[in-house]
């Protein structure tokens, strides 16, 4: 049997429909939830997040006032695929993403969508803020998804396996900028 995402497909059965991967991300923040949410939409913040995190040619576009924010946030990323699927990931990558964040409960939350151009690999969730006694909580949900037959799994997962590495690098670079003020 192969698993993914909990499902058993027999071997000899021919595997149909897109291959999921989930990612979580969870972290405290001890800074308030305003700083947190202006670190995270703020486009001087981003531009250098993305370049920490290795980008080039970032490109942000802003719109709204807290809480409503739209964000579309455009650069050009690294990837070392396994030769598995090097032939669907390029070294060089051409990155899109957009962020819609609203008002949550007490806290914010942006619902995302992320594409990665030529790669057929489908990434969406969310990023929530939210207040905690020790200052925030900054949680990601995602699911990432590929229709290639055969090879499928392989992309879900090394996608997967690289936006979970992304957030973690995403978070030491927040707490440390917030930790600079």
């Amino acid at each position: 049997y192969c698993y993914l995402e909990g499902d058993k497909i027999p071997l000899n059965q021919p595997v149909t429909g897109p291959r999921r991967m989930q990612v979580h991300v969870k972290h405290t923040l001890k800074h308030d939830l305003a700083e947190a949410f202006d670190a995270c939409t703020g486009k001087d913040s981003l531009e250098s997040t993305y370049e920490q995190l290795g980008g080039e040619n970032i490109r942000i576009r802003r719109s709204g006032r807290a809480p409503k924010v739209s964000l579309t946030i455009t650069r050009r990323m690294p990837a070392n695929a396994p030769a598995a699927i090097r032939r669907f990931v390029p070294e060089m990558n051409e990155v899109s993403h957009t962020e819609e964040w609203a008002a949550e409960g007490k806290g914010h939350q942006a619902d995302i969508e992320v594409e990665i151009k030529g790669v057929p690999v489908h990434i969406a969730g969310t990023k929530a803020l939210r207040p905690d006694k020790a200052g925030c909580v900054i949680e990601w949900n995602f699911e990432v998804t590929s229709k290639v037959l055969l090879v499928g799994g392989l992309l879900a997962s090394f996608a997967a396996d690289q936006l979970k590495d992304t957030l973690e690098h995403e978070f030491r670079i927040l707490k440390k900028a917030l930790g600079a003020k």
